[in-house]
């Protein structure tokens, strides 16, 4: 038991002085200027976001989406009525496995407290 608990000591770590080290060898890296390049995920999240906030909105009509999803969404066709070509194929290659279907409930629950406008259009 003797032995265990020395090796249990050895293994102690002193977490507040590991946390000032790690703040120390960031000043140093700000200070002349290293720069770590991007993890893979951190590079994946940023480019879904550049493209969330710099896609094309379309046009659609709100009824006649919400329509094509609750009755066709396990297809993708609403996508294809959005003009989003390739994730109406995606929708397609996949209705098989249900996938699509937890999808287009997704999108009806995001289309359906979209408010239309005059002509009743919704951005999508």
């Amino acid at each position: 038991m003797g032995r265990f608990q020395d090796m249990k000591a050895k293994e102690r770590i002193d977490f507040a002085k590991m946390a000032l080290m790690e703040d120390e060898l960031h000043e140093v890296e700000e200070r002349y200027g290293v720069e770590k390049p991007l993890k893979l995920w951190q590079r994946l999240g940023d480019r879904y976001f550049n493209w969330r906030e710099n896609r094309e909105l379309h046009e659609v009509n709100r009824k006649t989406y919400i329509l094509l999803t609750v009755l066709l969404g396990w297809a993708g066709i609403h996508r294809f009525y959005e003009k989003r070509w390739m994730l109406g194929i995606f929708y397609l290659a996949f209705c098989w496995s249900g996938f699509p279907i937890a999808l287009a409930i997704v999108d009806f629950m995001i289309a359906l407290p979209m408010k239309a406008d005059e002509s009743g259009l919704i951005l999508i």
